[in-house]
Parts: structure tokens; C-alpha cells; sequence
């Protein structure tokens, strides 16, 4: 299935979390921000959220710098 993510088009499996996502990616997990079709998704539901086809991910990845 195809959803978009960070503004590109992205083939994933079907019944996909977005936690599964990130992993898969190798997201840094507690720097990240997800926002999924336009609204803040709480990492507490990470693990829970299934993607659906056509979905519009943001990732956010805070990084520190001196």
C-alpha cells in the first residue's frame, strides 16, 4: 500500500503501525514527532495507529547541536 511520507510516496506493508514505520527506518524514536494527516499523533499511540492507504506521515526529528 502506498502512503506519503515527509512529502514522498512510500510503498508499505499492509497492517503497518507507525511505530512499525519508524523502526523500519531506523527513526530515533524519542527525538521524533509524527504527525499523520495533519494532526500531532501522541507516541503513546505509536504502537497502535495502522496506517491506511493514501495517509499523509510528517516526521519530525529533533537533533541537538552546540
Amino acid at each position: 500500500m502506498q502512503i506519503v511520507v515527509n512529502g514522498e510516496a512510500q510503498e508499505i506493508p499492509l497492517e503497518c503501525t507507525v511505530f512499525q514505520l519508524l523502526t523500519d527506518n531506523a527513526v530515533t524514536l524519542k527525538a521524533a514527532v509524527v504527525e499523520l494527516n495533519g494532526k500531532i499523533l501522541k507516541q503513546e499511540h505509536w504502537q497502535s495507529t495502522l496506517l491506511q492507504a493514501d495517509d499523509r506521515l510528517e516526521i519530525l526529528i529533533f537533533m541537538g547541536g552546540g
